[in-house]
C-alpha cells in the first residue's frame, strides 16, 4: 500500500493559526498591556495555547497540559518555545485581560468579513440586517449571579449572559458584550446606535422599549420586533391586507412613562449642596412621557393554527409590505443557530477557570476558533455541515495533512487505497501459483 497523497508541511493547528497575523496580534498585546510581567506565556502563546484546548474539547487545565507535551514535536510549527504548566495558564486566564482576546477576533472580524459574506441574501430589500439577541451559558458555580429562582436546596448556579449582535448574511457576531445572567436585555439597546446609520435590525420581544424605540426611529435606524400579548396600544389607521397570510395591517400609537438618569448641569451644580464626588459627574432621574407610534401587523402562521403579531417603525407599506416585514423577522433566526452551533460543537460547558475573566476569555477564543474554522470552509467550498468540519479538525489537529484538501474529499486517502488494493488483487491474478508444473511434463 502506498502512502497518503494528502500531504502537508505542517499540522492542521498550525494551518489555522497562519490565518492569524502574528504582528497584529504582538500590536494588540503591546496596546492593551497583555504582555506585561510575562516571561514565558505571552498573548499570542496564550491564544495558541487556549485555540488547541477549545478544538480539542479539553476539560480541564490538566489534559491541556498532557495534550501539549505529547505534542511537543509539533510545538515548533506553533510558534511556542516553552513547556506550558498549569500553575502559569491558571494565573494567565485569571491575570491577562478578556479585553485583549475580544480585540483580536473584531480584527479577525474586520479582516475576513467580506470572504465570508453570503451574496444570496443581497437579493432581499435589506441587505443590511443586523440581530441582536442574547443566549445565557450556564456556569458551574455561582460565580455570576443567574436567572430564575432557587431550587429547593436552596442552590442555584450561576450564570452569564452574552449580548450579541450579528450581520445576517455574515453570521458573524459584529458586538459581543457580556454580563451576569439576571441583567435584562433592553439594558444593553443603547449599543444599536454604534451601527451604520440606516441600518436594519430584528430583535425579539424581550427588547421591548417605546422610548428607545423612538430615538433609534429619531436616529435613523429601522426595526421589527415580536408584540408582546399584554401590549397596550391605540390603533390609529387601518389598511387593506391584500396578501393571503395577513390578517391586519394597522398604524398604533404607544404610550410610555418611565424615569430616566440625565447628568446634573453646570448650573444646576452650583445650586447642589454636599459633597461633589469624585468622578465629578452627578445624575438624577428624570420623567419622560410620551406616546410613538408603529405599525402592528398580524400574520397567520404557516400551518393556520395561530397568529402572530409584528410591530416596525417602516409605516410606508410601498417600502416595504407587510409580508416581508415578516420574512424580515424570520431571518432573525440566523443567530439561534449561531448560539446552536457555538454550544453543540465547543466546550461552553466546562471553563479552565472558576473566575469571570477566564471565562470571558473562553468564550472569546471559541468565537475566534468558529471564525478560523468559518473562513476554512469558504476557502475549502466544502459541502459538509459544520460539526462533521469541527469533528475532522478535531480528530486529525496534530496530523500532518492538507485541512482544505481534507474538508473537500475526506475519502480521498480511503479511496486512494481501494484503488491500490484493486491493482494488487489483480496483478495476483495471474501469479497464482499451479497445483502442477506443466514444464516438467507431467501429465495424466
Amino acid at each position: 500500500m502506498g502512502k497518503s497523497t494528502n500531504f502537508s508541511g505542517q499540522p492542521v493547528l498550525s494551518q489555522l493559526i497562519k490565518l492569524m497575523d502574528r504582528h497584529k496580534i504582538n500590536v494588540l498585546a503591546s496596546k492593551s498591556g497583555a504582555n506585561r510581567y510575562t516571561k514565558h506565556l505571552d498573548g499570542y502563546s496564550h491564544l495558541v495555547v487556549m485555540l488547541y484546548a477549545v478544538l480539542s474539547n479539553l476539560r480541564s487545565l490538566r489534559e491541556v497540559c498532557l495534550g501539549f507535551a505529547a505534542n511537543a514535536t509539533r510545538m515548533n510549527h506553533l510558534g511556542i518555545d516553552h513547556m506550558i504548566c498549569r500553575s502559569t495558564l491558571s494565573d494567565a486566564n485569571k491575570r491577562r485581560k478578556s479585553c485583549f482576546f475580544g480585540s483580536i477576533y473584531r480584527s479577525l472580524y474586520s479582516r475576513y468579513a467580506s470572504v465570508l459574506s453570503d451574496s444570496l441574501s443581497k437579493k432581499e430589500v435589506y441587505t443590511k440586517l443586523y440581530v441582536m439577541d442574547s443566549t445565557t451559558i450556564s456556569l458551574f458555580s455561582q460565580i455570576l449571579r443567574g436567572t430564575g429562582r432557587n431550587s429547593k436546596n436552596g442552590k442555584k448556579k450561576g450564570g452569564i449572559k452574552a449580548h450579541t449582535i450579528i450581520e445576517e448574511n455574515i453570521d458573524l457576531p459584529v458586538f459581543v458584550d457580556f454580563t451576569a445572567g439576571v441583567v435584562h436585555d433592553h439594558e444593553l439597546m443603547k449599543r444599536l446606535f454604534d451601527l451604520p446609520y440606516g441600518s436594519f435590525i430584528a430583535f425579539d420581544m424581550g427588547y421591548t422599549d417605546y422610548l428607545l424605540w423612538r430615538q433609534l426611529d429619531e436616529a435613523g435606524y429601522r426595526f421589527v420586533c415580536r408584540l408582546k400579548d399584554n401590549a397596550k396600544f391605540k390603533i390609529i389607521g387601518q389598511r387593506k391586507c391584500p396578501e393571503k397570510n395577513i390578517l391586519a395591517d394597522q398604524i398604533i400609537e404607544f404610550s410610555y412613562s418611565k424615569y430616566v438618569e440625565r447628568t446634573l448641569t453646570e448650573e444646576e451644580m452650583r445650586h447642589r449642596r454636599g459633597r461633589r464626588p469624585k468622578t465629578g459627574v452627578v445624575t438624577v432621574k428624570k420623567r419622560v412621557q410620551g406616546t410613538y407610534r408603529c405599525r402592528r401587523i398580524l400574520r397567520r402562521t404557516d400551518d393556520g393554527k395561530d397568529t402572530v403579531e409584528f410591530v416596525t417603525n417602516v409605516l410606508d407599506s410601498k417600502e416595504m409590505s407587510a409580508e416581508q416585514v415578516c420574512e424580515t423577522y424570520r431571518r432573525r433566526w440566523t443567530i439561534e443557530s449561531l448560539y446552536k452551533k457555538l454550544k453543540q460543537n465547543f466546550p461552553l460547558k466546562y471553563f479552565l477557570g472558576d473566575n469571570v475573566n477566564a471565562i470571558e476569555i473562553q468564550i472569546w477564543v471559541t468565537m475566534i476558533a468558529y471564525l478560523l474554522l468559518r473562513v476554512m470552509q469558504v476557502k475549502s467550498m466544502s459541502k459538509l455541515a459544520f460539526s462533521n468540519i469541527v469533528m475532522l479538525t478535531r480528530v486529525t489537529l496534530g496530523a500532518y495533512i492538507d485541512i482544505i484538501t481534507l474538508l473537500n474529499s475526506p475519502r480521498l486517502d480511503w479511496n486512494l487505497l481501494e484503488q491500490q488494493r484493486a491493482r494488487w488483487l489483480a496483478s495476483q491474478k495471474y501469479r497464482q501459483l499451479d497445483l502442477f508444473d506443466t514444464q516438467m511434463g507431467v501429465t495424466f
